[in-house]
């Protein structure tokens, strides 16, 4: 007789981010604001525990993945506590997938240190330097991405990547790795963008008002390594 797992709960925790990608759901054509029909809304962990009573074990889940569709969870600023709660009252694991250019090293150690191998972080790498990396994952750091990266890699939470494939930088995939490794990413996963709604071209405007395009990439299929 099969027996369910438990639960799997898909959840935005907050709206807000901080980055600026031309092609993600949230934000305007240009990726210069968020889109003006989304409203921005955080939760905090007095709604999280009132939506999932994790301590009367009436339900019982099998995960939690704090999504990034409409927004950064890591901008939510009760995610160590949310985290907290569920590995002190569950046994389910955690996911969450961001932008990783937000919170100091600190605070990516800390939350290793409280996720532990129950914890699956997904940080987004899209290029070996900051010019190719921001072509899309505009208002991003790279180098502070790799850094905190890293520190959360010397807990016992093993960061991961995604890599989204473009023709900018679909001939350094193999780089792209080696560099993601070196900072303690465990597995990468390269997905070419999905977002042509029109041809192979999106085109938009940067902040400083230059013509800019993303072109699709060769690469029709990903893959993880």
């Amino acid at each position: 007789m099969y027996k369910s797992r438990g639960l799997n709960v898909f959840l935005d925790i907050s709206t807000y981010c901080n980055a600026g990608c031309p092609q993600c759901h949230r934000t305007d054509p240009n990726g210069l604001g968020k889109a003006s029909w989304l409203p921005l809304i955080q939760w905090d962990l007095k709604t999280f525990k009132k939506a999932y009573n994790l301590e009367q074990y009436k339900v019982r889940y099998h995960s939690f993945e704090f999504c990034g569709t409409w927004g950064d969870p890591v901008m939510n600023r009760e995610l160590l506590s949310m985290v907290q709660y569920i590995i002190d009252n569950s046994n389910a694991t955690i996911s969450i997938d961001t932008n990783g250019s937000i919170r100091d090293e600190e605070w990516w150690f800390n939350l290793g240190i409280i996720g532990g191998r129950r914890l699956h972080v997904t940080f987004a790498v899209d290029g070996i330097d900051q010019k190719m990396h921001s072509h899309y994952r505009r208002n991003t750091d790279l180098k502070k991405v790799l850094a905190n990266m890293e520190s959360i890699s010397q807990t016992l939470s093993k960061p991961r990547v995604r890599t989204i494939v473009f023709k900018h930088n679909e001939d350094y995939l193999e780089q792209i790795e080696e560099m993601s490794r070196s900072y303690g990413a465990s597995t990468i996963e390269f997905t070419p963008s999905d977002r042509w709604e029109k041809g192979s071209v999106f085109n938009f405007i940067d902040e400083f008002g230059n013509d800019q395009k993303l072109e699709q990439s060769r690469i029709v299929n990903g893959y993880k390594v």
